[in-house]
């Protein structure tokens, strides 16, 4: 297929300055959103057993609220019950104390609370520094780190949604450079000498295999930033006066002092919506009855999800005969149905644990897309020597720069989430009670490995960081089945493995390990064997301070 030359040459314009300026965002955001896919697993394998609270009878459960209330006043407004969730996984009731995190901030200072019964049905209540590290990759997907508010939002949310409209022109602008030889080299990797080929094929490949994924991701992520305008235009549009969601009405509630009864609402969601299963239900605004609400997260593998990983009815819980499940997707027209789908295949929440998968795996390619973009623009500005006899190429600064920021940020990025798995377990094993919670913990070790990581590239440069970065998440990586074994063989230190369904990210990691021990010793080899005076040369990793 032939295309313009002028057209090509935009194309080729805005697809290289695009991928410059956003590559870098968009890489810890997909590596994030990769690993988000089973954020609640990496939380629960982080959690030491001793936070976690025994399970108890749905029949208990009435009970067990009239205990806690009693003896806490702040689980007489709001609490969270749970039945089967990997979120809130440590304990069957939890509540909190504090300031409240907003919905893109991990509140570090937030006292939780956890409550069960034990085997004599006496209440377990204790207070724990939940561990939720997967909570810190979900806000690098969001946000890509970026710090602050705008508004009542994150600023990062927004400048995100910024990036994935510049995102969604370097897609197509991609499509258009591709097009004269799309079926030609469609499924061409042309591996040998040619390092630079071998990466543009590869580059290719992956961008056309993935472009429906990257082209819903970019979209959806652009709603999600600018939602509130989106919902103010319809509204306008449709000349509403009201709210385009409305608040729920109050309620009139006949008792003076209702009782809450769980087993009534568990009865009236099996009636309303069989097709789901409860996960956890959140109750608040417990000591106002007229506005009392109470949200019951539900999910099934079968139907598509608004949510990331459950759908939402509403109730009032002194009221049972008053609910709202019309955004479910059994309840909704053409309309919603069609909301919900875009919000379910932003988040992989449907089909089950295959999909998740499917999705983890389509993030690290696009995390690699936006990486190797930037390796190729840099590849190609290199100055190389065309035969031996020549002087040794100075390389431009700008070159060197991008070479440094890209190695510095993306593999810090990896480096940062690794390390703050791994030292925040051991940390809390050998040093606790530690002064700071553990999710402060997590969130200073990511931000001073990656800002460490950035910083060390620019000051020895890119080539002699690329294999020193590399092996240090190698190592990193093999150290978390190591702490596994060492947990198991010397448990007096205080540390904790997990087996069963959550042995697999021990594996994983050690899997993973292997794959970055290869990457370093290929780019170990290649600073030895380049030209002197290239690029990716030892003798050419120079500060550019």
């Amino acid at each position: 297929m032939k295309v313009r030359a002028d057209i090509m040459k935009l194309s080729k314009s805005m697809h290289t300055w695009v991928g410059i300026f956003a590559g870098i965002l968009l890489f810890i955001c997909f590596f994030a959103g990769g690993l988000s896919m089973f954020q609640h697993q990496l939380s629960q394998w982080a959690t030491p057993p001793n936070q976690v609270l025994p399970a108890v009878q749905i029949q208990q459960l009435n009970q067990l609220i009239a205990n806690v209330q009693q003896q806490h006043p702040a689980a007489q407004k709001s609490f969270t019950l749970n039945l089967n969730s990997t979120e809130f996984h440590y304990a069957p009731m939890m509540w909190t104390e504090g300031r409240g995190g907003g919905r893109h901030a991990v509140d570090a200072t937030q006292k939780t609370w956890l409550a069960s019964l034990d085997e004599h049905g006496q209440t377990l209540i204790k207070q724990e520094p939940l561990a939720q590290p997967g909570h810190l990759i979900e806000q690098l997907h969001e946000t890509a780190g970026i710090p602050g508010t705008l508004g009542h939002d994150s600023l990062g949310v927004t400048l995100m949604g910024v990036v994935c409209v510049l995102y969604f022109l370097a897609l197509f602008s991609g499509l258009i450079l591709l097009l004269p030889t799309l079926v030609k080299d469609f499924f061409a990797i042309r591996a040998g000498k040619n390092k630079k080929r071998f990466w543009l094929d590869t580059h290719n490949v992956i961008g056309i295999t993935s472009l429906p994924f990257h082209v819903i991701i970019s979209v959806t992520v652009v709603v999600f930033a600018f939602h509130d305008i989106f919902y103010d235009t319809l509204q306008f549009a449709s000349k509403q006066k009201k709210s385009f969601f409305p608040p729920p009405a109050e309620q009139v509630i006949d008792q003076a002092v209702p009782k809450l009864d769980i087993n009534q609402i568990l009865a009236q969601v099996k009636k309303v919506s069989p097709e789901y299963s409860v996960s956890y239900i959140q109750f608040n605004n417990l000591n106002q009855p007229e506005k009392a609400n109470t949200r019951i997260a539900v999910y099934s593998s079968d139907q598509m999800l608004r949510g990331a990983t459950q759908d939402f009815m509403t109730m009032n819980p002194y009221k049972v005969s008053e609910y709202n499940n019309k955004f479910l997707n059994t309840e909704t027209g053409a309309w919603n149905k069609l909301v919900n789908s875009m919000f379910s295949l932003h988040f992989g929440s449907f089909g089950g644990t295959g999909i998740r998968w499917m999705y983890v795996l389509l993030g690290l390619a696009g995390a690699f897309l936006f990486y190797s973009g930037n390796i190729l623009w840099v590849e190609t500005r290199a100055r190389k020597r065309k035969n031996p006899n020549d002087a040794i190429p100075e390389q431009r600064k700008d070159v060197r720069l991008l070479a440094s920021l890209t190695i510095g940020s993306c593999l810090g990025c990896v480096l940062a989430i690794f390390s703050s798995m791994l030292i925040g377990k051991w940390s809390y094993a050998l040093f606790n009670p530690l002064p700071i919670t553990l999710n402060q913990l997590f969130i200073y070790i990511y931000y001073v490995v990656f800002l460490g990581s950035i910083g060390y590239a620019f000051a020895i440069g890119a080539a002699k960081a690329l294999p020193q970065f590399l092996l240090a998440i190698a190592i990193v990586l093999f150290a978390i089945p190591l702490t596994a074994i060492v947990s198991y063989l010397m448990p007096s230190l205080g540390l904790w493995h997990y087996t069963g369904d959550l042995i697999w990210i021990d594996i994983i990691a050690l899997l993973i390990g292997f794959v970055f021990l290869r990457f370093y010793r290929q780019a170990k080899r290649r600073s030895k064997t380049a030209d002197q005076g290239s690029l990716w040369a030892v003798s050419a990793s120079t500060s550019l301070s």
